[in-house]
């Protein structure tokens, strides 16, 4: 890993709207490890997103690829942050290989660069990789990167292994960066437009909430 100075976690620029989770809009897929299903930051994806992600993913299964997960960052009548995914950054100027992804300075520069040339109001909201055939964890450099380079309470890192068809998000539980667990991943909200079908493949997800008390719902 090429340590910088270039930090992905810049403040609010604005006071956040208070805006209700858009539950009405979405479709929940959970993972096998989700108890308590409320835990913050709740992540919602749209439709276009995800499948701009995965088919970065895919796009070459001999190495790791990644990139930025930008959007936007909202607040909830109850105070809780979400999190809005709208699109994606694939990194650039990376040292990548089939066990491996390494952000350089360089990687990062051309990010913010990026962002503010093709979402001018949106910002980098977390990160994704892929893990061809290893399975969704984070590794130790994983983590690292992640408490490194996007400590906010909202950021969010996604794995994703394309040869298996699986994938979760890992998030900073109720905002608490010593509560970073790298195997126990999550779902998502999928936002989806009236009348559009899922377009989620992630076969290691399920659909619908996780109750108070554990149940499935």
């Amino acid at each position: 890993m090429t340590k910088s100075r270039i930090v992905l976690s810049d403040e609010l620029s604005h006071p956040l709207a208070v805006q209700p989770l858009p539950v009405e809009e979405a479709l929940r897929w959970r993972s096998e490890h989700e108890r308590v299903w409320h835990d913050w930051p709740e992540i919602f994806m749209t439709q276009h997103a995800y499948q701009e992600i995965n088919t970065h993913a895919r796009s070459d299964t001999g190495r790791e690829v990644g990139g930025m997960l930008v959007g936007e960052v909202r607040q909830a009548p109850d105070d809780a942050l979400y999190i809005v995914i709208e699109g994606q950054l694939p990194a650039r100027h990376v040292a990548h290989g089939p066990a491996h992804l390494t952000f350089t300075s360089d990687t990062l520069t051309d990010a913010l660069d990026r962002l503010e040339e093709s979402f001018p109001d949106k910002q980098v909201v977390g990160w994704y990789h892929t893990h061809p055939g290893l399975s969704v964890f984070l590794s130790s450099m994983d983590v690292w990167l992640h408490t490194h380079f996007f400590p906010k309470a909202w950021h969010v890192a996604l794995v994703i292994d394309p040869i298996a068809n699986h994938a979760g998000f890992f998030r900073y539980a109720n905002g608490q960066r010593m509560y970073l667990h790298p195997q126990q991943y999550v779902g998502f909200y999928e936002l989806a437009e009236p009348g559009m079908e899922s377009v989620v493949t992630w076969r290691n997800l399920l659909p619908g909430a996780v109750k108070e008390n554990g149940a499935k719902g």
